[in-house]
């Protein structure tokens, strides 16, 4: 019977400290703690207020001009209006200044009349990461230890996750493009009010060049020096207008919903939303700026996955720290 009643004080220590500890993580995977590991990848000493994160970018502006009748599928007021002014931030990831690096990220804001939507997107249709332990790991394993990267561990580590190995697989399927030639998306699933349904609804967006995904070929990509994305924006807009059509994708039935490193395939339900024309080069004053994923319009609703929240937190700490 003591031994019974000593095996169960034994389990209900180690149950208790297994709860502990998983607590002390989850707190050690907080918005500080992710916005230190990225200072300590990608911080300047010479620059200590730069963006540590997608920090080369430039700003341009433009239009967008929603589909009629879109509000007869999404329950979004601010699409009712005809031409909505946008603000554009175009970056690269990380903190590459080669913009022959592959990771590409487009933050647009909508000003509307009344309201006014951020979206934040790479070109990437799913993120490295599916929750804050591998967000972690993911970064930290890209620190210099000695002033080295341990390029060994990190293949490693990628095959061994699931999520790091399906991103990497991903980015292996694409190329350097230039930005009229570059789509976006938005990674996370957003929840939709609609007209007609009780409900919200699920889905993701895309914005897609009118021009076509097309990438730099190999003698394109020698020719092409470490700012060519600013160049050839500022040359092709002279003539036109970059295009894109936003899509809503909706699920199909078993597509996940609660993470942003699901890849939907097949064939799916789809709505064009509207077209977003970027046609003036603004400089590089939106450098400083922020953009929060969770800055949304009435009629929609943040994802469910847990690491939006995460995203938005880190965003503003690490703004607040290059004031």
């Amino acid at each position: 019977m003591k031994n019974k009643k000593y095996l169960s004080l034994a389990l209900a220590c180690c149950l208790l400290g297994s709860i502990a500890l998983a607590q002390e993580k989850k707190e050690m995977y907080d918005a500080n703690y992710i916005a230190d590991i990225f200072y300590k990848l990608n911080s300047d000493p010479q620059d200590p207020k730069r963006k540590i994160n997608h920090t080369k970018g430039f700003c341009a502006s433009g239009t967008f001009e929603p589909t009629a009748n879109i509000t007869n599928a999404v329950d979004i007021p601010l699409l009712k209006q005809r031409s909505i002014p946008v603000e554009v931030r175009y970056s690269l990831g990380g903190a590459s200044m080669d913009d022959k690096s592959k990771t590409r990220g487009m933050a647009i804001r909508l000003q509307g009349d009344k309201e006014q939507w951020t979206l934040v997107m790479t070109n990437s249709e799913i993120l490295f990461a599916k929750n804050p332990e591998e967000f972690v790991q993911f970064l930290e394993m890209r620190i210099p230890v000695n002033g080295k990267v341990d390029t060994e561990k990190i293949k490693k580590v990628t095959q061994e996750v699931d999520s790091f190995r399906n991103y990497a697989n991903f980015m292996n399927t694409i190329g350097i493009s230039s930005l009229e030639n570059t789509p976006f998306y938005s990674n996370h699933t957003f929840w939709f009010k609609t007209p007609k349904q009780k409900d919200l609804i699920p889905a993701k967006w895309k914005f897609i060049p009118k021009d076509g995904i097309k990438y730099l070929d190999e003698k394109e990509l020698k020719n092409a020096n470490k700012d060519f994305l600013t160049e050839n924006f500022q040359t092709y807009t002279q003539a036109k207008p970059i295009e894109y059509d936003m899509y809503l994708v909706y699920p199909n039935k078993g597509d996940a919903t609660d993470t942003p490193t699901a890849l939907w395939k097949g064939k799916h339900k789809e709505a064009l939303v509207g077209t977003l024309k970027v046609q003036q080069y603004q400089g590089m004053q939106c450098n400083k700026d922020v953009y929060f994923p969770a800055d949304l319009p009435t009629g929609v609703e943040a994802p469910k996955d847990p690491l939006f929240d995460l995203r938005n937190a880190t965003y503003g700490i690490t703004f607040g720290r290059r004031q």
